[in-house]
């Protein structure tokens, strides 16, 4: 953790310190989310290809993802506000995914596991040529398939070994190929129902404040008793 980071959380409960740092720690994370999003715009597409080839050539299936999904539909390219990448593939391929992907030479920065064998919730961030992609791993149910995500608990953003785990249901009903970047990739069927599941029936108009918290019907979110997340962080 930075400089920044760690002044703005050991302030956090000094008002007046809390007030002086607060501007500066704004500015710094909008500096460094604009410098994200300008190598996002860059290298998205050289990892998208790296991503491809090691993926394919060891048969591991994965589809496009939330954002990225979602700009491939809606707008024929990337979303212009996204920083990352997103892609989802099945649980059971887990292992196989770290073991090919840090051998293509991905790095692994950060994971959310629920228990010891993450069946109950677990997502990893990769990241490439300054790019951050995260891969959902889902398992598939009687109503199509879902996934799990994690966050801070409300109050509690400074506190990020321990999160808050969120299921997230999807209308799954198998997978189909577009032409996207030069690529083909997998998305899923009934695109459209699938990605109004996630953002609802508006998600042709691009909404750079919609707040997944308030607005998404296709999650639920386990309290604390019933359901917590560590995190790991390799940066």
């Amino acid at each position: 953790m930075n400089l920044i980071h760690r002044l703005a959380f050991r302030y956090s409960g000094n008002i007046l310190a809390k007030a002086l740092v607060r501007p500066i720690y704004r500015m710094f994370v909008a500096c460094k989310l604009n410098q994200k999003k300008r190598v996002f715009r860059r290298n998205a597409k050289l990892l998208l290809e790296k991503l491809k080839e090691a993926l394919d050539s060891n048969g591991i299936l994965f589809w496009l993802e939330f954002g990225t999904l979602l700009g491939a539909y809606r707008e024929h390219g990337f979303i212009k506000h996204d920083y990352d990448l997103d892609i989802g593939v099945f649980f059971q391929n887990t292992t196989m995914v770290y073991d090919v992907l840090t051998k293509a030479g991905f790095k692994l920065i950060r994971e959310f596991k629920v228990g010891d064998d993450g069946v109950d919730g677990f997502e990893q961030t990769y990241e490439y040529a300054g790019v951050s992609i995260d891969v959902f791993f889902f398992h598939k149910d009687e109503n199509g398939a879902y996934c799990n995500s994690f966050s801070p608990f409300e109050g509690e953003n400074k506190n990020l070994s321990l999160l808050q785990v969120k299921k997230i249901s999807v209308p799954y009903k198998g997978l189909s190929q577009i032409l996207f970047e030069g690529m083909i990739l997998n998305v899923p069927d009934e695109t459209d129902k699938y990605l109004q599941a996630h953002y609802g029936v508006n998600f042709m108009i691009p909404n750079e404040h919609f707040d997944y918290r308030k607005e998404a019907t296709n999650i639920v979110w386990y309290t604390r008793e019933e359901r917590i997340a560590n995190s790991i962080f390799f940066e």
